[in-house]
């Protein structure tokens, strides 16, 4: 396959959003098998590979390459740290061996509203590197991987990918902005999301102003800043927001991330990708590369909305953890008329939807937000939180029903 035929390829896996045929249930976003503390077994490697390097074809590139890695080489001596695609986890690794911190259900982040006022690239920079950080996670076997972090409170809470720390026996962070480093521990994570939060034991830390990803579209310049190829710190790609609602399989379930077309690589995994205004509103996530031969598909990256972080992140600052709320049913997207909703395929037993739902109910609402998708769905319910009733607007036998469900978590 020739790198017209993957671009093809990929373009058309990207376009296609909701598959036609079996309903799936409403949990088929997000799932994982859940240990207390612990949120199920290691990425597979094509997780690892969510934000790969791009191939090296051209005898000058790679010889500015070796150079560059031997500069790096040079200043961390023997043990030089590669970029977490490159890094094979041990089958037996387990996030237990790895440090953690205490939950604190004091801290909380939020996002800010929209600033007015658009930044130079310059000013962009500036603002939002010292927020901006190097994660390293040793892997006790001599090799380690490394990415990007980025900081969320002025104590030392910092989020990054699951990928770069899977597999580590102890992990560093330090800052891009100057020499500081830092030990830290894991709080909390999110496998599917590949979303990870550490504690470093820091004050007065610049923490990232947070931005809304619901208010970008398509041509929004957007910013990324990381530490590509694991030692390239504190570069900054300028691009434009491609599609603001990009759907995919990620590891065999679907996510949905933000497309741009600024470079990220190897490395730029759990950096920050910012507005024109300086706000960070997304966490890298993923590079398309080609499957058979690695060929980077040039000017499409895949980043996590923040607006999708957000109760994850909340849930793991504050317990440790990181939950599902779910109603308990299957359902699919249907189209009638000029409403479109959730329907109701079936429910499951032993859950609050079980007693108050019908097969063929159609949720147009939920929480006064309309849900025409799943995803919209999706967002409510993950914005509600387990234990918290949600308020649902159900067509059933040409009426419309106000019906309230409590959330339940489908990981226990």
């Amino acid at each position: 396959m020739n790198l017209i035929q993957e671009a093809f390829a990929v373009s058309n896996h990207l376009s296609h959003r909701w598959p036609q045929g079996e309903p799936r249930p409403i949990h088929y976003h997000y799932t994982s098998d859940r240990r207390p503390r612990r949120l199920g077994k290691a990425l597979l490697v094509v997780s690892l590979c969510l934000v790969a390097a791009a191939a090296l074809v051209f005898g000058g590139y790679l010889g500015m390459v070796h150079l560059a890695n031997s500069l790096a080489d040079a200043q961390r001596g023997s043990f030089a740290p590669r970029p977490s695609s490159h890094v094979e986890v041990n089958a037996n690794w387990d996030p237990a061996d790895l440090p953690w911190a205490q939950p604190d259900p004091n801290v909380s982040i939020f996002v800010h509203d929209q600033d007015t006022q658009v930044l130079t690239s310059n000013q962009i920079y500036d603002q939002v590197l010292p927020s901006v950080v190097c994660v390293t996670a040793d892997q006790g076997n001599g090799s380690a991987s490394v990415g990007s972090g980025v900081v969320l409170t002025q104590s030392g809470y910092i989020v990054t990918n699951f990928h770069i720390i899977q597999g580590g026996v102890s992990l560093n962070v330090s800052m891009l902005s100057s020499t500081a480093n830092y030990d830290a521990k894991l709080v909390g994570y999110d496998e599917e999301l590949d979303l990870a939060v550490l504690k470093i034991e820091a004050q007065g830390l610049t923490p990232a102003r947070l931005g809304s990803s619901d208010q970008l579209s398509v041509g929004d310049s957007v910013y990324a800043i990381g530490n590509p190829m694991g030692y390239l710190h504190g570069t900054m790609t300028e691009g434009i927001i491609s599609s603001p609602t990009r759907t995919i399989q990620v590891d065999g379930k679907d996510m949905n991330l933000l497309q741009t077309s600024a470079a990220l690589n190897s490395g730029n995994s759990g950096g920050a990708l910012t507005n024109a205004y300086g706000q960070v509103v997304g966490i890298t996530s993923a590079k398309i590369t080609g499957v058979e031969n690695d060929t980077v598909i040039e000017g499409l990256g895949l980043v996590i909305p923040i607006n999708d972080t957000i109760p994850f992140l909340n849930q793991m600052i504050h317990t440790g953890q990181s939950f599902r709320p779910s109603l308990g049913i299957l359902c699919q997207e249907v189209q009638m008329d000029d409403t479109s909703g959730v329907y109701v395929v079936s429910t499951t037993a032993d859950t609050p939807a079980h007693e108050a739902l019908l097969e063929g109910d159609v949720i147009l609402a939920a929480n006064g937000v309309d849900t025409p998708t799943l995803y919209a769905l999706t967002r409510v319910l993950n914005d509600t939180g387990v234990g918290n009733p949600v308020e649902l607007s159900v067509l059933r036998d040409g009426g419309v029903l106000s019906i309230s469900i409590t959330l339940y978590d489908r990981l226990t």
